[in-house]
């Protein structure tokens, strides 16, 4: 579904960067159950996804797991429950964020549109920064 592969295709370029951390990366493309399921309670996660919201294509945002929680949503979605879905479902407060990348083509296809592909390494970069600021507060947080 062309840029709805974008958080997959994120992920395998980052795993490159992130081979020294603690950082585990799992695959989950549409498997967001078996993704939820294969957690344990005091897993802190970072989920790397497609959205729309209607932002230029390409903008990463960032999404506390706790907040959207709370936030009703409509959005459509390739997944069967989404990992949000099964949160409320069995009322877990997984620590957490989304990153989401603003997708531009959301049709059948297997590379990313051009938008995306034009800026595929400041997306990158830009996932990576957050990423690494997510992780530094963390290790603060386990710290104190």
């Amino acid at each position: 579904m062309k840029d709805d592969g974008i958080g997959l295709i994120v992920a395998q370029e980052l795993e490159k960067r992130f081979h020294d951390s603690e950082l585990e990366i799992t695959y989950g493309e549409t498997d967001s159950e078996g993704c939820f399921y294969f957690l344990n309670p005091d897993d802190f996660v970072l989920i790397l996804d497609a959205m729309t919201t209607g932002e230029r294509p390409g903008t990463v945002k960032i999404f506390s797991l706790n907040e959207l929680m709370d936030q009703r949503a409509d959005l459509s979605m390739q997944h069967d429950m989404s990992f949000l879905d099964l949160m409320k479902l069995y009322r877990c407060s997984i620590r957490g964020y989304l990153i989401g990348i603003e997708a531009s083509l959301i049709v059948p296809g297997l590379e990313l549109s051009p938008a995306l592909y034009r800026q595929f390494p400041e997306i990158c970069r830009e996932t990576e920064d957050i990423i690494r600021g997510i992780l530094s507060k963390e290790a603060k947080r386990k710290t104190e």
